[in-house]
């Protein structure tokens, strides 16, 4: 079986990619995702319909995304800590910018069940501790 530090990786590599055919079949049946765009509309993306809305959210905002993921760590069984950065170039504003980025990723049957987006490094970290604690 796949761990859950490869299932993240392959995630982020297809998320790079714009590949959504390979994201809809890493997405588990519970997928939830909790981020910056998910507290402007008010709730979390939540299920395949939340994914793929997330997803045209995403494209909606941004002309293009690319993670560069540094560092993968296993806090907890089936729950890993991504930090590095976004480049982003903004669909309205036309700005490049690089944001800091974290993401705290649940692994649930080889498919992901929930990520938690952070744009800070130490939010991120500080909620992986609490999360590998309680």
């Amino acid at each position: 079986m796949t761990s859950a530090v490869e299932t993240v990786r392959e995630a982020l590599d297809a998320f790079n990619r714009a590949d959504r055919t390979r994201l809809k079949e890493m997405v588990h049946p519970s997928f939830e995702v909790v981020s910056p765009l998910s507290d402007v509309r008010g709730r979390p993306y939540k299920g395949a319909q939340g994914a793929r809305q997330w997803g045209d959210d995403v494209v909606g905002s941004f002309a293009s995304i690319v993670t560069s993921i540094g560092d993968l760590e296993e806090v907890k069984p089936g729950q890993v800590l991504a930090t590095g950065t976004a480049k982003v170039h903004g669909r309205a504003s036309g700005l490049d910018y690089e944001q800091p980025l974290g993401l705290l990723v649940d692994v649930r049957d080889g498919r992901i069940a929930k990520v938690q987006v952070f744009f800070d490094h130490e939010q991120a970290e500080q909620t992986a501790r609490e999360s590998a604690a309680g």
